[in-house]
């Protein structure tokens, strides 16, 4: 089985709970194990105010995938 991080992005000031402020990045590298996907998901959480300003990391998750499928 494989693994997707997804970062949830938000403008600066706002929560996940207010969707419309906000963004679901997923990762386009999958991960073999669910704690590589941890780590992955923290060091895209750790570069969204730099690629997006105005915007901060609020939360993450791994996805699993099965077998031939490259996202959910």
């Amino acid at each position: 089985m494989m693994y997707q991080a997804v970062v949830i992005a938000c403008v600066i000031g706002t929560s996940a709970v207010q969707r419309e402020q906000c963004t679901f990045l997923e990762a386009q590298k999958w991960q073999d194990s669910e704690g590589a996907c941890k780590q992955h998901a923290l060091i895209l959480a750790e570069r969204v105010y730099r690629y997006m300003p105005g915007y901060e990391a609020v939360g993450w998750s791994c996805k699993p995938l099965p077998r031939g499928v490259l996202s959910r």
